[in-house]
């Protein structure tokens, strides 16, 4: 089974690879600017454009299913240029309404294996990295991987084991750059998310469950944005939990049919979380992390729900020889072909307490097809 699995994903490399493909540019029709990450769908894989909203497709796929959080969904054929809808101009004017999303977030997690697929799943797809030092791009990673999960959904009795539920295999390496920062830096590695850390934040009842515990005794105000055929687009903003520091706020896309958040941003504003770091010269500094955000979205497949994005940002900054040093670094995962999955897991798979770069055996770089942002692309062209 599990060889039958991996010839699956061969195969369907192989033929994307053969395909003549078209490079479309998703537009938001008032503004005339780009969307990023809006969702393609086909019948048998998922796409999203990139920061500058662009994708490549096949040329021979004649039609599909397009979406943004706050856009219109649009079913349309293949052309170069796609123009997005606004779901409303103006998010201030909407008023506030009577939903509980407290109620709404509980009853998800009590029917979660019921709206989500939750038996063992193998994916296919990318992950990228990226980090920023002083407002400036200084790490970038691309690769193929595939993502096994035993159940769909974060295990909290099997936490302290995330290897037994959830595995990472690096397959190819497309872009891979890192720029040695100078000594008027502390950091002695960019500042990037750990595989570890991804395990928690992959899962979005993890983050629900994580939310109810921090605002169970804090007031939530929630908006009605639009509706639409069970279709809601909810924003939300929490009081600030003054003991832990924390506010959280967002956009929720909901389907009232199904009791199922399709997609789901949570922007997380906390106090400053410090940790006390070596420098490469063997100094001490601090390090603040004050911003966070994670973006979950899901689509539609045989009555339930699997996953096809989920990306994570973090942000603060650094204190070293009297300067504040800001960083950013960011990642997401990109599952575009599913397969019933077994519960033995990946054979060859990354060490999860190692950085990705740790992981990867050698630095060989073998492109494939990927739209890299034009920032992204300079990134790779710049001379060092």
């Amino acid at each position: 089974m599990k060889n039958t699995l991996y010839l699956f994903f061969i195969l369907c490399t192989l033929i994307f690879k053969a395909q003549s493909l078209k490079t479309v540019s998703v537009f938001d029709s008032e503004e005339n600017k780009p969307v990023p990450n809006a969702k393609i769908l086909t019948e048998t894989r998922v796409y999203y454009t990139n920061e500058d909203g662009k994708v490549l497709i096949p040329e021979n796929i004649k039609e599909i299913e397009i979406s943004a959080p706050l856009y219109e969904n649009k079913k349309v054929g293949i052309s170069t240029q796609i123009f997005l809808k606004p779901l409303f101009k103006e998010i201030e004017e909407v008023t506030i309404t009577n939903i509980d999303l407290k109620k709404l977030f509980q009853d998800l997690i009590d029917n979660y294996k019921t709206v989500y697929y939750s038996n063992p799943s193998l994916y296919s797809g990318t992950i990228k990295q990226k980090s920023f030092v002083d407002g400036k791009i200084s790490h970038l990673l691309v690769a193929d991987v595939n993502i096994w999960t035993k159940f769909n959904f974060f295990n909290f009795g099997a936490s302290k084991d995330a290897d037994s539920f959830f595995n990472i295999g690096l397959n190819n390496i497309r872009y891979y750059k890192t720029i040695k920062l100078d000594e008027k830096y502390p950091f002695q590695s960019v500042p990037n998310l750990q595989p570890e850390d991804f395990v928690g934040t992959f899962f979005m009842n993890r983050q629900i469950v994580g939310m109810l515990n921090v605002f169970k005794d804090t007031k939530i105000k929630t908006s009605l944005l639009y509706e639409n055929a069970g279709i809601q687009k909810l924003r939300f903003e929490t009081e600030k939990n003054e003991k832990l520091g924390v506010k959280f706020a967002g956009f929720i896309t909901y389907n009232k049919n199904d009791r199922a958040i399709v997609n789901m941003q949570v922007d997380i504003d906390q106090n400053n979380v410090e940790t006390e770091k070596t420098a490469k010269n063997g100094e001490l500094y601090n390090s603040n992390t004050t911003k966070a955000n994670v973006f979950f979205d899901f689509y539609k497949r045989n009555n339930k729900y699997l996953p096809s994005l989920i990306t994570v940002t973090g942000e603060g900054y650094c204190e070293f020889k009297n300067r504040k040093i800001p960083f950013v670094a960011y990642q997401e995962i990109k599952l575009e072909n599913f397969v019933e999955g077994n519960k033995r897991g990946l054979k060859e798979k990354i060490d999860l307490s190692k950085s990705f770069v740790e992981n990867i055996p050698d630095k060989k770089i073998n492109e494939t097809s990927t739209l890299l942002s034009k920032e992204e692309q300079n990134f790779i062209d710049a001379k060092q």
